[in-house]
This record gives C-alpha cells, sequence and structure tokens, in this order.
C-alpha cells in the first residue's frame, strides 16, 4: 500500500513539474518577446475564456470522481452535456466580443480562444475515470504532451511577431493536443444520450463545488479582467508576470496535491478522527515544503526577475513580493476545500468564498486606477487574511477540525520560516556576490537555515513524515 502510494505521487508530480518547467522555459521566452501590453491583451482573453471553463469543468469532475459507482449513462450525460454547454459559450462569447470591442482583432482572438472551452469540457469524462482509478501515469502523459506541443506552437507564434496571438495558440494546442491523447488512449464509444435525472443530480451536488471553484478561480483570472478594464494592459502584463511565477508551481504542486487528496480524504469520511488526522499530516508536510519555498521567492525576487526576465520587468519585483508572502500564508489552509468537498460541505464557506472575492475584486476596481498592479496584489493579500480563519471554522463545523489542529499543523513551518527570512535578509546585504551567485547564495544560506531551525523545533521529522504514507 505505501509502495503504491509513493508510485501514484510520483506520477502525480512528474506531471506537475514537468508543466513547472515546460511552462516557465515557455514564459520566460514569451517575456523576452513580448511587451507587457501584449502579454496582458494576451492574458486577460485566456482568462475570460478559462473562467468559463473552470465553471463547467468543476460542476461535473468532481461529483463524477467520488460517486461510488460509474456507469455508461453517467459518462455519456456528462460528455454531451459537456459539447453542447461549450458550443453554446463559445457562440455567446464571441457574440459578446463582437459587442464590447471595436477591434476586429481582439473579436477574432476572442472567439478563436473560446474554442478552448470545448477542448477543456471534452477531456472531463476520461480525466475523471483516471482519477478514479489512480492512473496518473496516463494523465501525466498527456498533460506533458501538451504542454509540449502548446509550447512549441506558442513560441513559434510569437517569434513570427504576431503578439498576443502567441498566448491564444499555446492554450489552444495544449488543450487540443490533451484531449486527442485521451480519447485515443480510451477508444470507447460515448452514445448520444443526456439522462435527464443524472444531470439534475450531477448540477445539484456540482453547483456547490462549482461556486467554490468560481470563486477562487474568478478571483485569479478576474483580478487579471478587471484590473485590466481599470489600469490598462501594461498593468495586467506586469501584475500577469509576477502571478504566473507564483502560480507556474503552485497550481502544479497544488493540483498534483489535491488530486490525490480528494479520493484520500474521501475514503475517511466515515471516521472523523482519522480524517483530521490525515489533514493535519498533509498540511504539516506540505507547509514544511512550501511556506520557506513561496517566502524565499519573496525574499529573492529582485533577483529572480531582473536576472531572468530583465530590466523592462523590474516594477514586477514589488508585485512578486506581496503575491509571494501572500502563496506562504495560503499554505495555512490549503486543503480546506478539498477535505469539504470530500464531505460534501462545500455549503459551510462558500458564502465567505463569494463575499470575499467579491471584495477583492472591488479593491482590485478601486485600487488599480491609482497602484496598478500593485493594487491587484494588496487585494489578493487582503482575500488570504480574512479567508483563512474562515475555512477553518467551516473545517471545524463540518468534521470537528479545529484550531489547536490548524495550529499544531502549522506553526513549526511558520517559525522556521521566519528564522530563515531573518538570516537572508542579514546575510543578503553582506554577500559579496553579484548576479545568478548572489541569488544562489541566498537560497543556499535560506535551506541550511530553514532545515537547521525546523530539526529543533521538531527533531523527529523525518520518522514522522513517513508515517504518513505507511501508516494511515
Amino acid at each position: 500500500m505505501a509502495n503504491h502510494r509513493l508510485v501514484t505521487l510520483i506520477w502525480i508530480f512528474t506531471e506537475k513539474f514537468g508543466l513547472i518547467f515546460l511552462s516557465m522555459i515557455t514564459f520566460v521566452v514569451f517575456a523576452r518577446l513580448l511587451t507587457p501590453t501584449e502579454l496582458g491583451i494576451g492574458t486577460v482573453i485566456i482568462a475570460i475564456v478559462e473562467i468559463v471553463g473552470m465553471l463547467y469543468s468543476s460542476v461535473l469532475e468532481d461529483p463524477l470522481v467520488r460517486m461510488e459507482r460509474l456507469e455508461a449513462k453517467h459518462i455519456s450525460t456528462t460528455f454531451w452535456f459537456a459539447v453542447l454547454i461549450s458550443l453554446a459559450s463559445i457562440v455567446v462569447i464571441s457574440l459578446a466580443a463582437v459587442l464590447y470591442t471595436p477591434s476586429p482583432a481582439l473579436q477574432w482572438m476572442t472567439a478563436v480562444a473560446s474554442v478552448k472551452i470545448l477542448f477543456t469540457m471534452m477531456a472531463r469524462v476520461y480525466v475523471v475515470e483516471m482519477r478514479r482509478t489512480s492512473n496518473f501515469k496516463r494523465l501525466a502523459s498527456r498533460t506533458l504532451l501538451g504542454k509540449i506541443a502548446g509550447g512549441v506552437g506558442g513560441i513559434g507564434v510569437a517569434l513570427l511577431g504576431y503578439g498576443p496571438w502567441a498566448v491564444i495558440a499555446q492554450a489552444l494546442i495544449m488543450d487540443f493536443v490533451c484531449v486527442v491523447v485521451l480519447m485515443l488512449a480510451d477508444r470507447r464509444r460515448i452514445a448520444f444520450c443526456i439522462d435527464g435525472p443524472i444531470l439534475r443530480e450531477l448540477l445539484k451536488s456540482g453547483t456547490p463545488v462549482a461556486i467554490n471553484v468560481l470563486s477562487s478561480q474568478t478571483l485569479q483570472r478576474g483580478v487579471n479582467v478587471v484590473l485590466g478594464m481599470t489600469a490598462g494592459a501594461h498593468a495586467v502584463g506586469m501584475f500577469n508576470l509576477a502571478m504566473r511565477i507564483i502560480d507556474l508551481p503552485r497550481t502544479a504542486i497544488y493540483n498534483g496535491l489535491m488530486s490525490y487528496a480528494l479520493p484520500v480524504f474521501a475514503r475517511r469520511i466515515g471516521d472523523p478522527p482519522r480524517l483530521i488526522g490525515m489533514i493535519s499530516d498533509s498540511t504539516a508536510i506540505s507547509g514544511f515544503l512550501l511556506t520557506p519555498f513561496f517566502l524565499g521567492i519573496a525574499l529573492t525576487a529582485e533577483d529572480i526577475i531582473l536576472l531572468i526576465f530583465g530590466a523592462k520587468w523590474a516594477a514586477a519585483v514589488p508585485l512578486l513580493q506581496v503575491l509571494a508572502g501572500t502563496a506562504a500564508l495560503g499554505n495555512l489552509a490549503m486543503y480546506a476545500t478539498t477535505a469539504l468537498v470530500a464531505v460534501n460541505h462545500t455549503r459551510v464557506t462558500l458564502k465567505a468564498e463569494v463575499i470575499t472575492t467579491l471584495l477583492a475584486l472591488a479593491l482590485v476596481y478601486a485600487m488599480g486606477p491609482v497602484y496598478g498592479g500593485m493594487g491587484a496584489a494588496l487585494a489578493l493579500l487582503v482575500r488570504m487574511l480574512i479567508i483563512t480563519p474562515l475555512q477553518v471554522r467551516g473545517l471545524n463545523t463540518a468534521i470537528g477540525y479545529g484550531w489547536d489542529a490548524f495550529f499544531e499543523s502549522s506553526y513549526r513551518s511558520v517559525i522556521a520560516s521566519l528564522v530563515m527570512a531573518t538570516a537572508v535578509l542579514f546575510a543578503s546585504s553582506h554577500l559579496a556576490l553579484q548576479g545568478y551567485l548572489h541569488l544562489v547564495g541566498n537560497i543556499a544560506i535560506g535551506a541550511v537555515t530553514y532545515a537547521m531551525a525546523y530539526s529543533v523545533l521538531h527533531p523527529r521529522w523525518p520518522q514522522e513524515f513517513k508515517l504518513v504514507f505507511t501508516a494511515r
């Protein structure tokens, strides 16, 4: 059992860290070839399309994953409903673009980008099957192939000088290749059938999940849209570069962890103490790795941006620092939403998710014209400070996961990370190094200091972390 869990996690993170590597290569090339304004335009268009795709995906996918038995009529109903709703959305988005913008170029970019919804939705039933059977090897293969194809296509478009089209081409090609790989690997014939009662049940159980997901995804992608409306495409480009540096590793790591955690948590819903223990252990291990990682990005933000992306992106340095600090705080309750989905209690935080998202977007709208990208970064920080305690309260209501468990799973990584930050800030100004050597020196000092501080707080951490994969 322990070996199976480790193999599963290895395939999950082969996919996710492979994506980080490929995405970083593509993004560095885009940052070199595109202007902030061009990157901002492509980002806003893809953000609008992805919000729609994320909404539909979350309604259908997670409820299917946690079903005890998945039948052919569930598959056919989900697949064909997904196709029909995607086609309707493409028409609506294309018409909205014609009405909203007089620019033919923007109209065409939006219409073409909206086809991504169809590719995303066609893949859902195949992804569900693989998540249910823990076939993460195939999931990893299709995503990596799609990312390679999308990256090559996007870079090719950028080299040809088509600006924002590069961002759109990358997203479209990636999703198209992903769905083709899945359909070739699973050549089932999906009969055209939409079962009304099954569809209603899926929509009923998936809607609260979708609202939660929509809240967070609207936050991530809606910020770009609102910032573009209030501060312009250049501000979106700067903010997006900083956000991408955070989101590339965060999305890959978080999605990998949540893909594994949802079925694991769901199998323990009949034993709340054991479920609470699993959430606490998972949070402790994730915090051990991720809290210093994101805080480290904040500490080395200037070197990262100037050395890798160039001086034209210097204005993104303070944005990256704020966003990295926000990501570090997000580790404290990172499994809350997944645990609530597993026990089917997403409604307990639904209102909080929606209200804090609307608050953040309102702050972006108010501060964007004055502070540009920094207004968006501060809005996300404010939301994180508000939503984290509300998520813990929701877990307490649903399964009895209280503040004692919250602090016990997080305090060591937080304290050790603060010790690390103090050491790096002190040593950085005294290092007689420049360029990449200065960056490497700061990373080395931070890693050693964190490891020592955490070991002092928790000397037996290697043995206890190992037990998570063998005893539970």
